[in-house]
């Protein structure tokens, strides 16, 4: 069910998101200014967030509460691709000598959920829990090749100057030919976003056809050749079509 603009849930969200890395604490004076909220409306969602644990008191102003950290548990603890890949995952630690990134999507964001690293010298973004645009990084783009054309050709209308300046095409024929050439190859190989980095990544399925995230393995872009790069680029479709079947055998 989607919410309706404007909404109760739509503006409880919003003070949600006020809550970055850069900002993480807010004043109600702030919000209120922020939000264009009336102070009675505002303050009656912060009790309510407050009562759920999803805000807590600090100094006068606000910061994320401790239900956050209890989801984070449960999610760690439930969610089936992480149920399935950090194993399959750490079985290639030495054969990828470098650094594995496993993200789902949501929106038009895509989310670390899970690093397995053996070079320590290899310094990404993506931590758990960091997001990234949906245009930018391989594991983006190997998303984005595998959702219906519908939703592409719907992001493309909503996203075009973004679509554009990540270089994937300035008309839909351009951006729609271009992801179709990644899918048909299986794999997509960047180094856009962390430059001493670069990465080979693959889809992975929730159901034939649903993609669910993809599975990155990078090393240090300086120390890589094209043979090397090949590697890894049938180890990680090799990989992900592992953890995609598992990942449906779980969920049968």
């Amino acid at each position: 069910m989607h919410s309706t603009p404007g909404s109760t849930t739509d503006r409880v969200l919003g003070i949600l998101d006020l809550f970055t890395e850069a900002a993480p604490l807010w004043t109600a004076e702030a919000m209120m200014e922020r939000l264009g909220a009336t102070r009675s409306t505002l303050y009656r969602h912060l009790r309510a967030l407050t009562d759920a644990g999803f805000l807590a008191p600090a100094g006068g102003a606000f910061v994320l509460g401790p239900r956050i950290v209890a989801l984070d548990r449960q999610i760690r603890v439930t969610d089936p691709l992480l149920r399935v890949a950090p194993a399959v995952m750490a079985g290639l630690r030495d054969a990828v000598a470098g650094t594995q990134l496993l993200c789902r999507f949501y929106g038009t964001r895509v989310l670390s959920i899970h690093e397995e690293k053996s070079d320590p010298r290899i310094r990404t973004s993506f931590d758990r829990g960091r997001t990234f645009p949906l245009f930018r990084g391989s594991a983006s783009r190997s998303i984005l090749a595998n959702l219906p054309q519908a939703e592409l050709r719907r992001l493309f209308l909503a996203h075009a100057s973004e679509i554009a300046a990540a270089g994937l095409g300035g008309t839909w024929p351009e951006f729609r030919d271009g992801l179709k050439a990644i899918r048909l190859r299986g794999h997509a190989i960047l180094s856009d976003i962390d430059p001493e980095v670069i990465g080979a990544s693959a889809p992975i399925f929730a159901a034939p056809g649903l993609v669910t995230g993809s599975l990155v393995l990078a090393r240090l872009k300086q120390e890589v050749t094209e043979r090397d790069l090949d590697h890894l680029a049938a180890m990680v479709k090799e990989t992900t079509a592992r953890i995609s079947a598992a990942l449906q055998g779980l969920q049968a």
